[in-house]
């Protein structure tokens, strides 16, 4: 028996993976030019298959980069000129704000700690607002609600972090301008692809700043946009990264976006039941409103190391604290892990008492 990952990220690998790397060594998928007309059908299949699994609207594009952590940088870059607006409720939203700050922007932050968004705080005028869909180091996650709430207040535009929520926790597209993500959480990948989808009116923006200040060189947003038309990168990208993505996105799709959301929903009820019947574990996030359903964070009574090494004697693996928490456990709950396991795992930390 093999370990089984429920780390927040990289976390276990969708169960189709191994295979579809196989096949891609078979076919020799991954020493063709990425100049290629190989690859450009890899990428036409994999931009397509993601349109059609999110429902992504007309007027938005996609971009393949190697992680979020550069995406912000292209967002800080192409689509701000002098200032923004970042909802800060852990540590990875609060990395973006540094980013801004990094790079010279007039940054606001709006601190919730362990508590969902006030829409009537936030500044309708700022240039780009930041907010995030599940924050990975705490646990907290925004519903589709009050994402249309604050899109129905500001007129910036919407950039919405989505690494560890999508394709589990629905929103309405149309309520952001751009959103981003990384493949090594609930899509089950192994690291280095970032996705980054925009719309046209951040071309717009990116083409109203981009003669007033640089707005990077190879990754600028008018270059990945142009590039992207041709179905190509402006660089050499991750090819195993794009073709396994579209392998994955089929998968997906034949599982169908409704029932993996169905299931994510039954798997997190059944593990924060599980937390609140036990004797020396408490959900860290108390407002069941924005308890994630994704990355479910425990806090302990006895240090955390306990639960995950006893779990580990199980093979299953779990998550710490993010940082410095030590009474403190994290458990992912992504479409590749199953009811059965789930039940599995709920049923060994009973017996952790």
């Amino acid at each position: 028996m093999k370990d089984i990952f429920f780390t927040p990220g990289p976390s276990e690998l969708f169960f189709t993976v191994e295979d579809h790397i196989k096949n891609g060594f078979k076919d020799n998928i991954f020493s063709i030019s990425h100049r290629s007309n190989e690859f450009k059908k890899i990428y036409t299949k994999c931009e397509s298959r993601l349109k059609d699994f999110l429902e992504i609207p007309e007027g938005y594009h996609i971009a393949f980069l190697s992680s979020t952590n550069e995406i912000w940088e292209r967002i800080i870059q192409s689509l701000i000129y002098k200032e923004s607006g970042h909802c800060i409720n852990g540590s990875f939203s609060r990395k973006f704000y540094d980013f801004a700050l990094l790079n010279n922007i007039n940054a606001t932050e709006y601190k919730y700690e362990n508590d969902q968004y006030n829409v009537e705080e936030i500044s309708k005028s700022h240039e780009l607002l930041a907010i995030t869909l599940n924050e990975t180091s705490k646990g907290i996650m925004c519903d589709s609600d009050t994402i249309s709430k604050i899109r129905s207040k500001v007129d910036s535009l919407i950039a919405l972090d989505c690494v560890s929520g999508i394709p589990c926790l629905p929103f309405n597209i149309k309520d952001v301008d751009t959103f981003y993500f990384s493949v090594q959480k609930c899509f089950g990948l192994p690291s280095g692809l970032g996705v980054w989808v925009y719309n046209d009116k951040c071309l717009d923006k990116h083409n109203k700043i981009k003669e007033n200040k640089i707005t990077g060189t190879y990754h600028s947003l008018n270059k990945l946009y142009k590039m992207g038309l041709n179905k190509q990168t402006p660089e050499t990208p991750n090819v195993l990264g794009i073709y396994v993505f579209s392998k994955v996105l089929k998968d997906m799709m034949n599982i169908g976006i409704e029932n993996i959301i169905r299931d994510t929903n039954y798997k997190s009820t059944l593990l924060y039941n599980t937390i609140n019947n036990h004797p020396d574990l408490s959900p860290h996030i108390k407002n069941k409103k924005i308890q994630s359903k994704t990355v479910i964070v425990a806090d302990t009574s006895k240090d955390g190391d306990y639960y995950i090494n006893e779990l580990r004697k199980k093979r299953k693996i779990i998550g710490k604290g993010y940082g410095s928490s030590t009474n403190q456990i994290r458990i992912a709950n992504f479409p590749t892990h199953s009811k059965e396991v789930f039940e599995s795992l709920c049923d060994e930390l009973n017996l952790l008492k």
